[in-house]
C-alpha cells in the first residue's frame, strides 16, 4: 500500500547535539511492503522529492506510534533504529487506512491482507499529482473535473459568462487566473478559499451591474491570504470602502476602469506596495495613500487637474474637530485596530467605521464632510511613479485632519 502525503523527518540525534532542524514538510510517498525472502518481515519505504531512491525502515523497529491527531490527518512514527521520527500529514481517510494496515503488520495479523513484495515497490510517474493546469480552450477541461490537488489554475480567454463553481472545491489553489472572460458575478462562497494568494480577473465584466456584490472578496479566508488582486478592465465605477480588510494585499491592479475616486480606506492596507490605476477618471487621491509605503504607482491617463478647491474649513475649526461621543469612541476603535463585525455591533456602526478617513498624520478621522485639497509631488512620496508628465507629477490629495495642529 502507498500513501501520498507530506512528511517531516526529525533526527533525534540532532536534538541531543542541539542541532536545529529546518522543520519543513516535503511531498512524499510512504510505501508498506513485505520482504520477498524472509516471511513476516515488513518494511516502510519513504520516497520524497529530494530522496527519490527511498529510505527503508523495518516495521519491527517502530518504537512508538502517535495518533492523537489522526482525525486531523496527522500521525507520527518513532523508530528505534535509525533514531528518526516521521511526522506525517495527509488525507484523513487514507491515513487511517494506512495506519490500520500498519497496525496489522506490527501485530502479525496479515493473513487476509495482501502486501506487495519489497522488490516491486517503486514510485512511478502516474503517482505524481497535478498541481498546475492551463486551459486555453473549452475542449481542454478535464472530463473528470478539475483535479483537487491543483495549486495553479489558468482559464484565460474562453469568454466564460458564469463562474465555474467546481473551482470552490480546490482547497490547495494558490494562483487563479480567469482573465479575458465575461464573468459578471462571483459567488460569495469564493471568499472561503483557504489558500488563494493571487487572483487575476482582468478584462471581465464585474462592473456591468450598477450594484456589485463584493461579499466574495471579503470572505473570512480570502482576507487573510490574498496578496495580489487584478481587477483591470472590468468597467468598475467604484471600489468598496471595506477594501481595507485585505490586510495581506501587496499588489493591486485597477487599470482601464471608470473610477473617479478611490476609497479613503485604501491607505489602511499597510502591506500595499504596488498600485496601478492608469486609464481611469481620477481627479484627486485620498490622503490616506500618504501612509502607504508604495514602491510603485502608475497614475497615467487620468484626469488630474490642479484646481484650488478647498472646503469650508476655515470658519469654526473647533466645531469640526470635536465630535460626538460616537465619533470619539469610533476613533478609539480605529486607532487601536479593534476587531469589529456585523455580528458584534449593529450594521450601521460597521458602515460608519468603514467610512472613516485618515488624517495626514495617520490618525483616523470619522468626520468626512470637511477636507482640503492639497498638492503633493508624487516623486517625493513614492519610489517609482508613472505619470503623464515626467517633469511635473504634482497631484491633488483630498486631505482630512484629526486636529487643527495637523494643518500646519
Amino acid at each position: 500500500m502507498k500513501l501520498i502525503c507530506q512528511i517531516f523527518i526529525i533526527n533525534r540525534l540532532h536534538s541531543n547535539l542541539n542541532i536545529r532542524c529546518n522543520g519543513k514538510y516535503l511531498k512524499s510517498t510512504l510505501a508498506l511492503g513485505q520482504d520477498p525472502i524472509v516471511k513476516n518481515e515488513y518494511f516502510l519505504i519513504h520516497f520524497s522529492s529530494v530522496n527519490k531512491t527511498g529510505t527503508k525502515y523495518r516495521v519491527k523497529n517502530i518504537k512508538q506510534v502517535f495518533v492523537k491527531y489522526l482525525s486531523e490527518g496527522k500521525a507520527t512514527l518513532r523508530f528505534e533504529e535509525p533514531p528518526h521520527d516521521l511526522c506525517i500529514k495527509g488525507e484523513t481517510i487514507q491515513l487511517k487506512c494506512f495506519m490500520r494496515l500498519l497496525k496489522s503488520c506490527v501485530s502479525g495479523d496479515t493473513k487476509e491482507r495482501h502486501l506487495p513484495n519489497l522488490s516491486n515497490i517503486s514510485v512511478t510517474a502516474k503517482e505524481s499529482v497535478p498541481t498546475k493546469l492551463i486551459i486555453n480552450d473549452r475542449s481542454e477541461f478535464p472530463s473528470k473535473g478539475l483535479p483537487r490537488t491543483l495549486e495553479t489554475l489558468h482559464i484565460v480567454g474562453l469568454k466564460l459568462c458564469n463562474f465555474r463553481r467546481e473551482i470552490l472545491l480546490l482547497k490547495h489553489l494558490v494562483v487563479l487566473d480567469l482573465s479575458n472572460n465575461e464573468i459578471e458575478t462571483i459567488p460569495a462562497e469564493f471568499g472561503r478559499m483557504p489558500s488563494l494568494c493571487e487572483l487575476h480577473l482582468a478584462n471581465n465584466k464585474l462592473g456591468v451591474n450598477e450594484k456589485i456584490d463584493w461579499r466574495w472578496l471579503f470572505g473570512p479566508q480570502l482576507i487573510k491570504m490574498l496578496k495580489l488582486l487584478d481587477l483591470s478592465g472590468n468597467n468598475l465605477k467604484y471600489l468598496p470602502k471595506c477594501i481595507w480588510k485585505l490586510q495581506k494585499l501587496i499588489t493591486l491592479k485597477l487599470d482601464d476602469n471608470m473610477l473617479n475616486q478611490l476609497p479613503a480606506t485604501l491607505g489602511r492596507i499597510n502591506s500595499l506596495r504596488y498600485l496601478t490605476i492608469s486609464k481611469n477618471m481620477l481627479s484627486s487621491l485620498p490622503c490616506s495613500l500618504l501612509q502607504c509605503h508604495l514602491e510603485y504607482i502608475d497614475l497615467s491617463s487620468n484626469n488630474f487637474h490642479h484646481n484650488n478647491i478647498t472646503s469650508q474649513l476655515q470658519r469654526n475649526l473647533y466645531k469640526y474637530y470635536v465630535g460626538s461621543l460616537v465619533h470619539l469612541s469610533s476613533e478609539i476603535v480605529l486607532r487601536n485596530k479593534f476587531f469589529y463585525a456585523s455580528n458584534l455591533i449593529p450594521w450601521t456602526l460597521v458602515q460608519f467605521l468603514d467610512d472613516a478617513n485618515m488624517c495626514v498624520c495617520g490618525a483616523p478621522v470619522v468626520n468626512n464632510k470637511f477636507y482640503v485639497n492639497n498638492k503633493f509631488e508624487l516623486k517625493d512620496l513614492f519610489r517609482v511613479v508613472v505619470f503623464d508628465n515626467n517633469r511635473n507629477s504634482t497631484v491633488d490629495f483630498k486631505c482630512y485632519y484629526c486636529y487643527k495642529c495637523c494643518r500646519r
